[in-house]
């Protein structure tokens, strides 16, 4: 895709989720710069949530270096910002399917779009694409020159450095959509649960799921505004055992959550939660599946 103005700012929370917590067109944005340190701001949505070239093809030229934030992830948003309003309106009758398909394939990206996830998942990818087969580790020695390294990982890393990078973000759509965890999303039951004691949080990890979401207990839970929050769940039982904890347990419960795991910013409508947000803000970092696939290949993220 070409464009003679490629956006550079790379929203991981996108705006039209962000424009819930504005008043006055801003939000309160809460950061951690040092240990102990909160500093707060009022922001308008395209100054949170964005981390400059995050989605770039390294190498690529100009005009489609930007073609994953300008064509896969605007259409992305762009389709799950309508979902989103149905949601808000509770306008479940209009939420067809390719309504619900655009709002799971949202779900599935805030699992690595988040600039530490999408660095977990770089470097897993990195890690499995420097260790070469050893087929194909035979087939470079049979065609290597005198000078070569001896392998092939050697040589890759000495002639294509960035390719493992360029691979990964070339794959990262196709990667975010996968088939069998999105079917099952669409056919768990769809709610919202609104509260009126209370207001929910924003933050650089506001997704939050269960540890395996194919079981009986199995949730996903999002905010989608200070008053309102997205729950899918496998069963109704589970369903009525979240809504049960009452408004101000509920927005305790998923708030703490949402800023403990927070590594870059916590968003809310007005300062009325600072000391809260002062207590718990990234002191309870998740592990998210693009960090245990880091893990399982010996991979390290570079620091986000």
């Amino acid at each position: 895709m070409k464009s003679d103005n490629p956006p550079l700012d790379h929203h991981y929370i996108p705006q039209f989720l962000l424009h819930e917590w504005t008043v006055g067109g801003k939000l309160h944005r809460f950061q951690k710069p040092t240990p102990g340190k909160i500093v707060e701001h009022r922001k308008p949505t395209r100054a949170v949530g964005f981390r400059e070239r995050l989605y770039e093809i390294p190498e690529y030229p100009p005009e489609t270096a930007q073609s994953i934030e300008q064509g896969f992830m605007k259409t992305l948003d762009d389709k799950a910002a309508i979902a989103h309003k149905l949601l808000l309106n509770n306008d479940f009758a209009d939420l067809d399917q390719p309504n619900r398909s655009a709002w799971t394939r949202f779900l599935l990206s805030l699992m690595l779009r988040t600039p530490d996830n999408l660095a977990a998942y770089k470097a897993g990818f990195a890690a499995v694409y420097d260790t070469p087969t050893p087929d194909i580790q035979a087939k470079y020695e049979a065609q290597k020159a005198p000078h070569d390294p001896p392998t092939a990982e050697e040589f890759l890393k000495l002639h294509q450095p960035m390719a493992p990078m360029t691979a990964a973000l070339t794959q990262l759509p196709h990667v975010m959509q996968n088939k069998g965890l999105g079917q099952h999303i669409i056919t768990m039951g769809w709610s919202v649960a609104e509260v009126t004691r209370g207001a929910f949080l924003i933050s650089d990890e506001p997704l939050i799921t269960s540890n395996g979401l194919g079981n009986d207990i199995g949730h996903i839970v999002l905010p989608i505004s200070p008053t309102k929050l997205f729950i899918a769940t496998n069963n109704k039982k589970t369903l009525d055992t979240i809504i049960a904890m009452g408004d101000r347990e509920l927005v305790k419960t998923a708030n703490a959550q949402i800023v403990g795991r927070a590594k870059h910013f916590v968003g809310a409508h007005d300062a009325s939660q600072r000391r809260f947000i002062e207590n718990r803000f990234g002191l309870a970092p998740q592990t998210s599946i693009a960090k245990l696939f880091a893990q399982k290949y010996g991979a390290t993220p570079k620091d986000v």
